[in-house]
Formats: structure tokens, C-alpha cells, sequence
């Protein structure tokens, strides 16, 4: 059975806040782009991952929102530490099984929302 963009972004969620790199880059295709649109920035599959990986610090990945439509699933999350808060929105496009295109969107946050 194919997963469904449904169960990917779960997933993605998921891999990302327990900081599973092996099972995240399973997620993803081997040709998967990934750009994030509030610098430009642009990354391959492999390079995502491992950029991930480096960030420093540990940070909690919790998924608020999941929207599911035409083999996309967009994904909004709020994203913080004991200092800080961002919120991102991740435009995911599936194909086969697997996560082809990441499009994420970051955007600062108000530290009061980190408790709750």
C-alpha cells in the first residue's frame, strides 16, 4: 500500500520532532526538492536532512494543522525551544509514496505562545 500525503505529513511531523533523520529522509524521494521560500534557500533531499541534523539546539516540531488535497498536504507547525518560537507552514507534494517537493514558509513568533 501506497502511503497517502495524509500519513506523510503525520509522519514528517513526527520524524522531525523526535529528530529521526534516517526515518525522515525515508520520506523523501531521491530527486525531492526542498526550498524554503522566506530566504530562498534551496536544498536536495540528502543536503535537507542534513541541514536538519546541524541545526543546533533542540527544538520541538509540534504539528498543529494538516491539510490534504490533490497529492499535496500542507502542514502549519509551530516550532520552538525555552527561547524562542517560529511558526512554518511546509507545502508537501507526494508522489508514489513519497514526498517529492517541500516548499516551507517561516515566520517569527510571539514568545508567550511557547507555553501551553
Amino acid at each position: 500500500m501506497t502511503a497517502t500525503p495524509a500519513f506523510l505529513a503525520h509522519q514528517f511531523a513526527s520524524t522531525i520532532d523526535r529528530r529521526d533523520w534516517p526515518a525522515l529522509r525515508a520520506l523523501l524521494a531521491d530527486d525531492c526538492r526542498v526550498e524554503m521560500a522566506h530566504d530562498g534557500r534551496t536544498f536536495g533531499a540528502d543536503e535537507w536532512v542534513a541541514f536538519n541534523d546541524d541545526y543546533p539546539g533542540r527544538w520541538s516540531f509540534v504539528a498543529e494543522d494538516i491539510v490534504v488535497a490533490d497529492g499535496r498536504a500542507v502542514l502549519r507547525a509551530r516550532v520552538f525551544d525555552e527561547e524562542a518560537l517560529f511558526h512554518v507552514a511546509s507545502f508537501l507534494t507526494v508522489a508514489d509514496g513519497l514526498i517529492t517537493q517541500i516548499v516551507e514558509v517561516w515566520a517569527d513568533g510571539h514568545a508567550s505562545a511557547t507555553e501551553g
